[in-house]
């Protein structure tokens, strides 16, 4: 029997959801709702779904669903798994999960004790070369991780905020460029080293004019001593892909944007040489997509992200990104505000 799932909200995350949903075997798409009906009967109409319900309430009363995938703003989110849970549904959360690490508690409470499977979607962890990054980081082949960096330097257009106007409220979306863009490259930190012991972080509105930030800059303590430098805007012109470095003492490691792309190299550099021969040296011992390290995801990682989640419901086992999981980055996320707002370093629980 086919796993079938229910849309809340029928944005730009939707539509790329429903063809990743429909790549994984025995997955349908079964119903839709929005707080706009007529967007949610335009997107059934163009993606063939069956079903266009007026509120979520409405949806779990009448729909046949296993899951709801949660696509709508931030804040809205813990309300619909209130309303999931209700029902004895499962959920699946776009992220950021929650609008705040707080809300993200209570939805992991929530689905706990309700005995429902909470899923996250963070699609970068399923990407082969961000595999390749950690299994190098856990491996030791990098040897000892001392330095990590974040860059996500995008550019995001006045329009992209009035077209979408939770995107720019702090009450609704949670933050800004952190928790909106940056949240996918920090999470993949985090999934990789760990979670840092405490944080430092500014941040400001340079580029737009919008209650969230559009610009930051934080640095990560971590327990064994490493520490990371994270830049993060939607002012950037032009736009770079989203970077993340891993620095350890014999190599580095670094993935570009969304779609996996994985740079590589190893030095152990011993002995004295001038700067022209250490470049040839690194310029010899540098490596791209070489056999077992995977430079570019052959699958959509939304679809492997999904997959996991349905085959965890169906396995009675929590999916690789649960509640759990997903709150981390939000975590962090709320302890770079807070030290922004104090202009101190916070600690993290």
């Amino acid at each position: 029997m086919a796993f079938r799932f229910g849309l809340i909200g029928a944005g730009v995350a939707a539509e790329l959801h429903v063809p990743a949903m429909r790549a994984v075997p025995d997955v349908e798409v079964a119903a839709v709702t929005d707080v706009d009906r007529g967007r949610a009967q335009a997107l059934a109409d163009r993606l063939q779904i069956p079903e266009v319900y007026e509120s979520t309430d409405a949806l779990l009363e009448n729909a046949s669903v296993d899951a709801l995938a949660i696509l709508s703003p931030h804040h809205l989110h813990l309300p619909a798994v209130q309303a999931a849970v209700r029902k004895q549904k499962h959920v699946l959360v776009e992220k950021a999960i929650a609008h705040t690490a707080e809300a993200a508690e209570k939805m992991i409470e929530l689905c706990r004790a309700g005995g429902v499977t909470l899923g996250g979607i963070l699609q970068y962890r399923f990407t082969p070369a961000a595999r390749a990054l950690k299994e190098a980081v856990l491996s030791g082949v990098l040897g000892r991780i001392f330095l990590a960096s974040v860059s996500v330097k995008l550019r995001r257009t006045p329009d992209y905020y009035t077209r979408a106007a939770w995107r720019g409220r702090k009450n609704e979306a949670g933050g800004g460029v952190l928790m909106i863009q940056a949240i996918h490259t920090l999470d993949l930190l985090l999934w990789t080293i760990g979670m840092p012991r405490r944080v430092f972080a500014r941040t400001a509105t340079a580029a737009h004019t919008v209650e969230v930030e559009d610009m930051a800059v934080g640095l990560l303590e971590f327990p064994d001593g490493c520490l990371a430098v994270l830049q993060a805007t939607t002012g950037a012109v032009p736009e770079d892909p989203p970077e993340l470095e891993i620095h350890g003492d014999r190599g580095t490691a670094a993935t570009f944007d969304n779609r996996g792309h994985l740079l590589f190299w190893l030095s152990t550099l011993d002995r004295p040489a001038s700067l022209a021969d250490r470049w040839r040296m690194l310029a010899s011992q540098y490596r791209e997509q070489e056999g077992d390290i995977p430079r570019q995801a052959t699958t959509d990682p939304h679809a492997e992200n999904i997959r996991d989640f349905v085959n965890a419901v169906h396995e009675g086992r929590p999916p690789l990104v649960d509640g759990i999981e997903a709150r981390k980055a939000v975590l962090v996320v709320d302890a770079l505000y807070r030290s922004a707002q104090i202009g101190a370093w916070v600690e993290l629980p």
